[in-house]
């Protein structure tokens, strides 16, 4: 299963520090019985929602054991909740490992997109289903893809299609 977290940060000013302190934050999820694996993303085109983080989890009943309550959840997050905004926490179901996306190639999102949007040749894309959590995505597509210009500018018209390059590599649980 996948957990995707997705959110604005509004104090630029203190972009930085947040950076550090959610991989840091990062670590300690992935001391919690179940989260195995973790990468953290910025959108190249503006949208809602420019972080990403998806961690790759064992199953949804992590989410209410006692060490996911004490470490994780919005309650987590201490001073930085009041400069986090459109925050989204979907539980996704279709695979079991998360995209490992390398610094030099971009993770498409779509969120809620038909198979209307024309994918770069050689893209796949993996479907998950909204299986918890927030379900403020029912259907969700994960590609890797090498260029993102081709769908730039529907990014930029479509909400539902998110461009992202990785701020960090895939973190695994020790």
């Amino acid at each position: 299963m996948i957990y995707m977290v997705e959110m604005d940060f509004r104090d630029k000013a203190r972009e930085a520090e947040w950076n550090a302190w959610y991989l840091a934050h990062i670590g300690v999820l992935l001391t919690v019985p179940g989260f195995r694996a973790s990468q953290r993303f910025k959108a190249i085109v503006p949208n809602p929602s420019p972080y990403l983080a998806l961690h790759e989890v064992a199953s949804a009943a992590l989410f209410d054991s006692a060490a996911y309550r004490s470490r994780g959840g919005p309650a987590s997050v201490g001073e930085w909740r009041e400069h986090q905004s459109n925050w989204h926490r979907n539980l996704l179901d279709g695979l079991d490992a998360t995209p490992e996306v390398p610094q030099d190639r971009v993770l498409l999102v779509l969120r809620d997109a038909a198979a209307e949007i024309d994918l770069p040749v050689g893209a796949a894309i993996d479907w998950l289903d909204g299986v918890g959590l927030d379900r403020s995505v029912s259907r969700c597509g994960l590609a890797i893809i090498d260029d993102p210009v081709p769908l730039s500018g529907r990014a930029q018209r479509d909400d539902r299609v998110r461009l992202y390059r990785p701020i960090s590599g895939k973190i695994r649980a020790a």
